[in-house]
């Protein structure tokens, strides 16, 4: 191959490896945009949604009263289709740990004040047994029953994890340790 050749060559592998690159980058922009539409929490002692949203004043109090900074706002491109500058908390990246000081600091009562991590109730964990690596025959595992702190993951026999939903109040520390990249275990909103 001449010097022309080779330039051209490589002139057109490294204009697709930039166009790949800024594609991938929007389709991880548009992932975590769906996820976090999408799987958001609110902080423990939230109203019901319609309530929650009328009450919130924005007014930053619950997240920086936090000490895992796990609340986050509302921003961006985000505000178009939830309500703009309102607290959420995406168990995956930071749970919540039920310090409840969140809960004790709102000034409108968007979040109630809550005296103990059993009456928080921000969701619900699910287990995923076709990702769960006991389940796929990957090893043992047990990070969730190990982490959950009101014991509302068993370990069965075959030590299989299995979710007590009744004991359950959703903080996420579960999903937030799986070690799986795709989560086994995930907090769904309660219905």
């Amino acid at each position: 191959m001449d010097r022309r050749g080779f330039l051209k060559v490589s002139g057109s592998m490294l204009y697709a490896a930039l166009i790949g690159c800024s594609a991938n980058e929007r389709s991880s922009e548009f992932y975590k945009f769906n996820y976090v539409q999408t799987n958001y929490l609110r902080p423990p002692g939230a109203l019901k949604e319609k309530e929650f949203l009328e009450a919130c004043i924005n007014c930053i109090a619950c997240a920086e009263s936090c000490p895992r900074g796990c609340i986050q706002f509302f921003t961006g491109s985000l505000e178009k289709t939830v309500n703009p500058h309102t607290p959420y908390i995406i168990a995956a990246d930071i749970a919540c740990d039920l310090c409840l000081k969140c809960t004790k600091i709102c000034p409108t009562g968007a979040l109630m004040p809550l005296d103990k991590p059993e009456e928080v109730k921000m969701g619900v964990a699910v287990l995923e047994e076709n990702l769960c690596l006991p389940f796929i025959n990957r090893g043992g595992c047990g990070a969730c029953y190990t982490i959950c702190p009101l014991n509302a993951v068993e370990l069965d026999r075959q030590r299989y994890p299995k979710v007590i939903e009744d004991k359950c109040v959703g903080c996420g520390l579960c999903e937030e340790i799986c070690i799986v990249k795709v989560k086994a275990i995930r907090v769904v909103k309660r219905t």
